[in-house]
């Protein structure tokens, strides 16, 4: 029954994925960004090869027929994002960095236009404006001053960088909807992300030097964001993404900042400030906006350009 039920589905990967920004960011104090994506991915590479290692093996002409696809989808969603979101963590606020991701249905509305050539509907564009704005007063902390002069914490840059992969994913499992087992597909994602996350890993450790410092805690951070996080989360955002579409999963993104200050506040002390709350405000008023119009062009508007 859950696997038909996307809405139950995306505000399960949304609580998960709140969670990944508060545990990402206490890990990150333990281990460096990259090495923190490599291993969260390796746990989840290995819970999932003997489970689907035999049917990603089956699928493997479908694989290497759009191999091209599937090397975009990792390196964007599962290398890319990841790797970008722990970056961004070390100099921002988890909470902050939640409320920026809450403008990527904006960049999945942007990108499906140029990339699956879906017009904009022109009354939506005020929404995409207000939301933007929304991203701009959380980066410059709620001052006109720091957002004019561009004196932006580098992290929330980083959740920027991190979002747009996000937002390429997003799309580009649109496309590739239907045409391959979503589990195996995990798999098969994961496998190439650590082809390039391993290397990345062992340059930043020789680089930086930086011993991890193991314990009980990190271990558990390690396997809820190996396993809750990374493929519980992404096999429920991409069983709804293939119902209902990218476009109208994104604006469940908005949930996760919620989760994520529940669970900062809960576990971490991190509260929120007056600019993330102004901030919140304009991002999922402008999404709520944008994708009312987007609803009423899909149910038969003409008004698009």
């Amino acid at each position: 029954m859950l696997k038909n039920s996307p809405y139950l589905l995306l505000l399960l990967a949304a609580c998960f994925w709140g969670g990944n920004f508060v545990v990402g960011k206490a890990l990150v104090a333990h281990m460096p960004p990259i090495t923190l994506a490599a291993i969260r991915w390796s746990v989840a590479f290995l819970c999932l090869l003997p489970l689907f290692g035999r049917e990603a093996w089956r699928h493997r002409s479908t694989f290497m027929t759009h191999y091209k696809s599937i090397i975009f989808l990792a390196l964007t969603g599962v290398a890319g994002f990841n790797t970008l979101t722990y970056i961004a963590v070390q100099y921002t606020g988890s909470i902050n960095a939640s409320l920026m991701n809450s403008a990527t249905p904006i960049f999945v509305l942007l990108l499906s236009r140029f990339l699956l050539s879906e017009r904009i509907v022109v009354s939506a564009i005020p929404g995409i404006v207000v939301s933007m704005l929304g991203v701009a007063w959380i980066i410059g902390r709620g001052s006109m001053d720091a957002i004019l002069g561009l004196r932006f914490n580098q992290g929330d840059l980083w959740m920027v960088a991190a979002i747009a992969c996000w937002a390429l994913y997003s799309v580009g499992m649109k496309k590739s909807a239907g045409r391959f087992p979503a589990t195996p597909l995990l798999l098969v994602q994961t496998a190439i992300a650590l082809v390039v996350l391993i290397p990345l890993a062992a340059a930043e450790t020789a680089v930086t030097n930086a011993p991890i410092e193991w314990s009980a805690s990190l271990v558990f951070g390690l396997l809820y964001v190996g396993i809750f996080a990374s493929i519980a989360a992404f096999l429920a955002w991409n069983r709804a993404i293939a119902l209902i579409g990218p476009q109208r999963c994104a604006g469940f993104l908005n949930f996760i900042p919620l989760f994520s200050a529940i669970f900062a506040a809960a576990f971490t002390g991190e509260q929120p400030h007056g600019y993330h709350l102004l901030g919140a405000v304009l991002i999922i008023s402008g999404v709520y906006a944008a994708n009312r119009m987007l609803r009423r062009q899909a149910a038969g508007g003409t008004n698009a350009g």
